[in-house]
Order: C-alpha cells, then sequence, then structure tokens
C-alpha cells in the first residue's frame, strides 16, 4: 500500500520501456511533478490504484491452443521492442494531459482531457501495434466505462444512456456479444469512441493473440500499459460503481438502426485533432 499522494503519483510514473524477467510490459518512464495531481479530486490516487492490475503476465498456458502458446513465449520482449520505439517525450505528453485532466475544473472537462491524452497514446504507439483497421476482436470483449464517459458519449451520439440503476446484468460471450457500435467490422462512433477503446493496442506482431478461444480462456495479449490512463478515469469518475459494460449504457435493442451521429472509421491509426473539444 501507498502511503502518500505523492508516493502513489511516483508509483504510477516511474514505468519503464522493457519486460521485466517475468514477463510484464510496461510502457512509462517519467519523473513525478512534485505537485501531487489528485488533489482536487474526492479519490487518491492511491485509493484508485487498488482498483487496478499491476502487469499483465504473458506466458504460455495449458489451456491455449499450441500456435499461441508458441507465441506468447516471445510475445512480451516483441511488446517491449516496439514500445522501445516510443520517445520519452511522447509518453511524457501523454502524462501532461493526464495532469490538465484531473486539474480541470468540471467532470465535462476532465472527460474531454482524458481523451486527448487517449489519444496522444494512441498516436505515439498505434504506429507500432498491430492494430489495424478491419480488425474488431477486441469489440468483443468487456468494455467497462463510467457514468460520466457514458453521458458524455450519450451527448455526442444523440443517444442518452440508460440509467444505472435499470441495467440488465452483462453477458459477454465472445464473438455473440459484439459492441452494439460494432457495424460491418468497424466503429460505427470511432470518432467519439471511449477512451479505453482509444489507448487498447496490442504490441506484439500480429492479432494472433487477440483471436478469442472458444473456450472462453482469456489470452494475456501485451497491450500497452494503460495504468496512468487508467488511475485518472477512475479519479474523474469518483465512485467506481458507477462504472458498467458499454453493452450496459447503450443495449443494441434501443439504440434503433445506429446513432444519428455515425461516424465512418477513419484510415488505421488517424486521431483527432488536440484542439477538438
Amino acid at each position: 500500500m501507498l502511503n502518500s499522494d505523492q508516493d502513489a503519483q511516483e508509483h504510477l510514473m516511474n514505468e519503464n520501456n522493457s519486460a521485466d524477467s517475468e514477463g510484464r510490459v510496461h510502457t512509462f518512464t517519467v519523473t513525478a511533478d512534485p505537485d501531487p495531481m489528485v488533489r482536487p479530486l474526492p479519490m487518491t490516487l492511491d485509493q484508485a490504484l487498488d482498483y487496478l492490475h499491476h502487469g499483465v503476465l504473458v506466458a504460455p498456458s495449458p489451456e491455449f491452443p499450441d500456435a499461441v502458446n508458441t507465441r506468447l513465449a516471445s510475445a512480451a520482449q516483441t511488446a517491449a521492442r516496439q514500445c522501445a520505439k516510443v520517445p520519452a517525450a511522447a509518453t511524457q505528453r501523454v502524462l501532461n494531459l493526464l495532469d490538465v485532466a484531473v486539474k480541470a475544473p468540471t467532470q465535462v472537462q476532465r472527460v474531454a482531457w482524458h481523451r486527448r491524452a487517449a489519444d496522444a497514446l494512441s498516436s505515439a504507439f498505434a504506429p507500432h501495434a498491430a492494430c489495424r483497421a478491419g480488425c474488431s476482436h477486441c469489440c468483443h470483449i468487456p468494455v467497462k466505462i463510467s457514468a460520466v464517459e457514458a453521458r458524455a458519449l450519450g451527448k455526442a451520439i444523440g443517444r442518452a444512456p440508460v440509467p444505472l440503476a435499470e441495467h440488465q446484468p452483462a453477458s459477454v460471450t465472445g464473438y455473440n456479444s459484439p459492441c452494439p457500435f460494432l457495424a460491418g467490422g468497424r466503429c460505427s462512433i470511432y470518432a467519439e469512441r471511449p477512451a479505453v477503446c482509444r489507448s487498447h493496442l496490442n504490441m506484439d506482431e500480429d492479432a494472433l493473440l487477440c483471436e478469442l478461444l472458444p473456450s472462453g480462456a482469456e489470452v494475456p495479449v501485451p497491450y500497452v500499459d494503460t495504468r496512468p490512463l487508467m488511475a485518472v478515469a477512475v479519479l474523474i469518475a469518483g465512485e467506481p460503481r458507477a462504472a458498467a459494460d458499454l453493452r450496459q449504457w447503450f443495449p443494441e435493442h434501443l439504440l434503433g438502426q445506429r446513432p444519428r451521429r455515425a461516424v465512418p472509421c477513419p484510415p488505421p491509426f488517424k486521431i483527432q485533432d488536440e484542439n477538438h473539444a
């Protein structure tokens, strides 16, 4: 357990662009600012980190097919090499934007700056990732977002999210449970997609490890380490229980045909201009 906001911030920031001896992949290397960035919010960064996974072990398992296990033997090292191609200035920019997000005076502004930070991360890492337009494996896994981000998304697409108290249990069963905004293998709300989608990047050589297994076993994909983004998302939400799967906020049967402001998926890795609100 971390003893102060400053300790928590340093723990969050002092990551490195390498795979450790156990095969965990990290991506951030910066120095913590002496001013704790969580002071204006009701939840400390230390508390937020309690809700996060502290790295993912990328290792073979008897549950996985031989081809997957063969790839997992080298995936962490591949991801580390790819992450190392990203300059430190780019990761520092992500953290600078997160600092602005946390210090913003309103929740709406915090969400907007957090989204810009996710875009900055995508801009830096996506050119070195396996992700490509038309690949939609990750559109069939759980996508949890906060109430405040759900409201922002609903306003942008012209569809109000279902109130938390009216949510039905989420049932995400692989390829049988696509994101309600997936259309023709592409995101129909690409320009407004949640921050977690913007920063979800597989740093392996291709999408093999992203393919969902019929058994339901979860393959440990070497994604970009987004713990700084996750921590700030929890801070912005304020109350972790006010988060739910995208399918619960926007059930497909209530969306009609598609959102009124559906946006076609742009070419791979194109992100919105930072000045776009």
